[in-house]
């Protein structure tokens, strides 16, 4: 089993090299002082993480002088434990009765703060509703707000050594989950009972992820963003998984597929799928664009008498996670026309499937990091197809 110490929290030195990227971007657009309110953002600056993810939180980030976190009074305890190791040198509570005003608190000590020049501001975080956003903006006042956040974005899909490190860790966990989920797959037990089994391998191996275990059976499969309904397993019928542990907050998702007594339709289906996948991973290298990893799994699907020309994507980058999904926000989708090009250091869960909507799925992943010469795939369990029993 995976340690949960096996790779040591974020250093110093690495958050204070991923703020200098930040402080140069602002001094470029002339930002005076910088609002981060985003928790994934927040922690690859600073290092600081809460569960309470919905409570507004910020680190305000001056051009001159030191970053500082503005969050609740109740969360401090979080900051105490890593203060002789992050970015942040100081930590702002507001109370439980001053939540309504703690946007207008979050901007006025901003702008004391600021220097000079504009407010950096993020326009995309999910955890902000659009009043509490209009209160922040409305207390800057006649200062110039700009966008941030598409900057972490970009800078955040490079991988330094250490976060490899930590999706390394995590698809380990990850990959014992799946055995243990598979292992426990047979028919007449419930989506539940294996679900239970695989997530008490995450919780022994890693720590809280972005979201649940999602066990999947029969038609279920076919129901996009679903979970376990307390089905039980049938001859017949596939079963998908797909989950992620998390070291760090980084994910290393990986979908699997079983089948028990397939029919001949099911064989074509899961070796076109196995095929697609491996075409996949064979553009997963500098230089590539995200629309060939896309146009690799449909000329192989094809070549199977699979006509089908998904319109989502087919693969995505990962790196730090909180609920609701592991998904990086703003990153790389690997889809029909996305020309965006595949660089090292970049991590994407990448996945071949063949369905019919509220019918059924079947699924096969793997997380890789592009490297210098190719790719590595983190999630090695040995399966290179649905599993056919």
């Amino acid at each position: 089993m995976p340690s949960h110490k096996d790779v040591d929290p974020v250093s110093l030195s690495e958050l204070e090299r991923r703020l200098d990227l930040v402080l140069r971007e602002m001094r470029q657009q002339d930002i005076g002082v910088s609002i981060i309110t985003t928790p994934d953002d927040i922690y690859y600056l600073s290092g600081y993480y809460t569960r309470a993810m919905t409570s507004v939180t910020a680190l305000i980030v001056p051009a001159a002088g030191k970053p500082f976190l503005v969050t609740r009074q109740s969360d401090e305890g979080n900051y105490l434990k890593i203060s002789d190791r992050t970015t942040a040198a100081e930590f702002i509570a507001f109370g439980d009765d001053e939540l309504a005003d703690s946007l207008p608190i979050i901007g006025r000590l901003a702008l004391e703060r600021r220097s000079h020049g504009r407010v950096g501001i993020e326009q995309d975080g999910i955890f902000i509703s659009p009043a509490q956003f209009a209160k922040l903006t409305t207390t800057l006042g006649g200062t110039e707000a700009v966008e941030i956040g598409s900057f972490l974005s970009a800078q955040r899909l490079i991988k330094s050594a250490w976060e490899i490190a930590c999706h390394r860790s995590a698809a380990r966990t990850t990959v014992q989950g799946m055995r243990a989920g598979i292992a426990a797959i047979e028919p007449g037990v419930f989506d539940s009972d294996v679900a239970a089994v695989v997530a008490s391998e995450m919780v022994r191996g890693g720590e809280w992820a972005a979201t649940w275990p999602i066990i999947l059976t029969g038609a279920q499969t076919g129901r996009a963003h679903s979970s376990w309904q307390g089905d039980a397993i049938a001859a017949g019928s596939p079963t998908t998984l797909e989950f992620s542990a998390a070291r760090h907050r980084h994910h290393s998702p990986l979908y699997r597929t079983v089948i028990y007594a397939p029919n001949d339709e099911q064989r074509r289906f899961s070796e076109a799928v196995a095929t697609a996948h491996k075409a996949q991973l064979a553009q997963m290298r500098p230089g590539a664009r995200a629309c060939d990893v896309w146009e690799a799994m449909r000329a192989a699907m094809e070549r199977f008498g699979i006509v089908q020309s998904p319109k989502g994507r087919v693969g995505y980058t990962v790196g730090i996670g909180f609920p609701p999904n592991w998904v990086q926000r703003n990153a790389i989708d690997l889809m029909r026309g996305n020309t965006a090009e595949l660089r090292p250091g970049m991590v994407f869960h990448v996945f071949a499937s063949v369905g019919q909507k509220n019918v059924f799925s079947i699924v096969h992943s793997a997380t890789v990091v592009v490297t210098e010469d190719g790719h590595e795939v983190l999630t090695v369990d040995g399966l290179d197809g649905p599993l056919l029993k």
